[in-house]
């Protein structure tokens, strides 16, 4: 009898193997495309946090109205949409929107109180 392993039993193993190993690259992709999204979800939610910084730091409520700029980080290219609408008399209500293409969309809302129409007074 000889000794080895004869054809069948090489090309079982070789598709066993195939399999294992395509299995294995499927996770790896979604392993990263899942990176990438959570990457870009935390630089919209960054760019969208820094917006209301810079708005809260200003001595004044802004205007009501739409304004849209480009900002990238991290290498990835962000849309950034504030919308500032007036909340009854005495308040701003202002919406941040951050998108990348169609993939990730972050919004915060933060609300202005201001005294005498001109200084805020409070954050919620």
């Amino acid at each position: 009898m000889k000794k080895g392993f004869t054809l069948v039993e090489l090309v079982v193993a070789s598709v066993v193997i195939l399999v294992v190993l395509s299995a294995l690259f499927v996770a790896l992709l979604s392993f990263v495309r899942g990176g990438k999204n959570l990457e870009l979800q935390d630089g919209a939610l960054t760019l969208a946090r820094v917006e209301i910084v810079e708005i809260e730091r200003r001595e004044e409520v802004p205007a009501p109205g739409t304004s849209v700029h480009s900002d990238t980080l991290w290498g990835n290219q962000y849309t950034v949409e504030t919308t500032v609408g007036l909340h009854g008399e005495n308040a701003v209500d202002v919406f941040v929107a951050v998108t990348s293409g169609n993939s990730v969309s972050i919004e915060l809302t933060r609300r202005f109180y201001m005294e005498n129409n001109t200084n805020r007074q409070e954050l919620l």
